[in-house]
């Protein structure tokens, strides 16, 4: 996802939208796609996300950068995360990490979830917003949380 890709993105990004990612390092098999921001669970297990998005300050937008992001996993919201400016030179990352059971051929989606201001950031110089998601081969787990 590099700035040229990222400010047209950005942009058209409106409320409920998922996030498409142009790029990538790593896509076994093609879990993910980049037409449609999807990662398909090749098989049933447990499996590990995170996400970092990265909002740029050098875009005044009526308050520079910021933006709100969830992930969905099989249409139930498992995650969400805010990276806002709010002056120029401030650009701002914010990450999640979920670990959630899939079922082979199961969804998962980064969504915008609010109207948002000025642009994601994604370049290699200054910052990168991320979508990452893996199958956990073994895994004994304990989560404790705030509700």
């Amino acid at each position: 996802m590099f700035q040229g890709f990222v400010n047209g993105h950005s942009k058209s990004l409106s409320l409920g939208k998922t996030l498409i990612f142009d790029m990538t390092e790593t896509n076994t098999d093609g879990i993910y796609s980049t037409n449609t921001g999807i990662f398909k669970a090749p098989s049933t297990g447990m499996y590990a996300f995170t996400w970092t998005i990265c909002v740029d300050s050098f875009t005044d937008d009526d308050g520079y950068g910021e933006f709100g992001v969830e992930l969905v996993i099989d249409g139930k919201i498992c995650g969400k995360i805010h990276a806002d400016t709010e002056v120029r030179t401030d650009d701002q990352c914010s990450t999640g990490f979920v670990i959630k059971c899939m079922t082979e051929g199961g969804a998962a989606r980064l969504r915008n979830i609010y109207v948002h201001q000025g642009r994601l950031l994604s370049n290699e110089n200054r910052a990168r917003t991320t979508f990452t998601g893996w199958k956990l081969n073994k895994l004994i787990l304990y989560l404790a949380k705030y509700i």
